[in-house]
């Protein structure tokens, strides 16, 4: 019985990632693979100074985690080295551009053979950090929609055509729906609560509250809360510098940065290799709604200078070169010192 299971979920992970990986090769070749000297001759035009900077801004990010991750480790009583650290939160991210989700189990398992330290405590630390990034997150975006809700309301109007409708009906009408929605909720409350969705939502709260718990309990607060507030201002910078590169979104501001953050991030957490094809599609619409270049969204191959779809391109491949370049230096640096401890023992 208990084969069969592990064997439908094996298969059901295959699935998963073979999806994943279609869906990422369907989007290169639809939007850049059919006119791909468009793209060459576009690419000439930006600056790459701000393109650089970006990816020592994304760099940078990682040695932040490997080092909040240390003050978590620390929590545990065993010990390991920056590098070392630093090495495995490396491989982890570059894993994760081949296999969706499967970067911070490499991440847990490289740092158990350089350091011998268990793979379960590990992964309890991972999801420490998982909860606190999901938190600043939602901050951002709450922060993003307060900020940004002008344009978005404009973009939602214009690209379905809801701006025949009145606004007094339209309120209505949500208002309206938010209520029949809480009744129904209220009366099948016993029903939902037996749905796995429903364990699975009341699980992960649980792990919320959990995770504040460690944290509180936590000999180096200070420490941990610098390192999350400075790996979220280099994930703002990477997007921020990059607007400099071209000339379309170089009159874009801090408050349009946070909001292509925002969307960037959800693009992320979309289960895709390295988040290819959902992070563009979600900072294109971010650009148009910005207006950025003025007129509608289009989901047309490139075929023509729009700026709204290089932009995604030219971050997310940095951001991409940086995973390599950090994960094979990664891979190497733990290789070595897997090696040393060998012989040592």
């Amino acid at each position: 019985m208990n084969n069969t299971k592990s064997n439908k979920n094996k298969i059901i992970n295959l699935v998963k990632i073979l999806s994943s990986f279609a869906f990422m090769v369907f989007i290169i070749y639809y939007f850049f693979g059919k006119n791909s000297e468009s793209l060459k001759r576009d690419l000439l035009k930006v600056e790459y100074i701000y393109i650089i900077l970006s990816m020592i801004f994304g760099a940078w990010a990682y040695v932040n985690r490997g080092l909040r991750w240390i003050v978590l480790i620390d929590a545990l009583g065993y010990k390991t080295s920056k590098i070392n650290s630093v090495s495995a939160v490396s491989v982890g991210y570059f894993t994760n551009l081949f296999i969706p989700r499967a970067g911070e189990i490499s991440r847990c398992t490289s740092l158990k053979k350089s350091d011998n330290i268990p793979v379960d405590k590990l992964f309890g630390t991972i999801l420490i950090e998982r909860v606190i990034d999901f938190a600043a997150l939602v901050i951002f975006v709450v922060l993003a929609a307060l900020l940004k809700s002008n344009e978005v309301i404009r973009s939602i109007k214009e690209y379905q055509n809801l701006g025949s409708v009145e606004s007094s009906n339209s309120k209505s009408i949500i208002l309206l729906f938010i209520i029949l929605l809480g009744i129904t909720i209220y009366l099948l409350r016993n029903r939902i609560k037996k749905l796995p969705f429903y364990q699975k939502v009341s699980n992960f709260i649980s792990g919320l509250k959990e995770g504040f718990k460690s944290i509180k309990q936590m000999k180096n607060k200070t420490l941990f809360w610098f390192h999350t507030l400075s790996i979220w201002i280099m994930y703002f910078l990477m997007t921020y510098i990059c607007f400099q590169a071209i000339p379309e979104t170089s009159h874009l501001g801090i408050s349009d940065g946070l909001f292509l953050l925002v969307l960037g991030g959800i693009g992320m957490v979309i289960p895709a290799p390295g988040g290819i094809g959902s992070y563009h599609l979600m900072l294109m619409i971010g650009l148009v709604a910005l207006q950025v270049p003025e007129g509608t969204l289009s989901v047309k191959p490139y075929n023509e200078y729009n700026p709204a779809m290089l932009f995604p391109f030219i971050v997310h491949t940095a951001q991409t070169f940086v995973a390599i370049i950090m994960g094979s230096i990664g891979l190497l640096i733990l290789f070595v010192s897997k090696n040393k401890s060998n012989v040592t023992s």
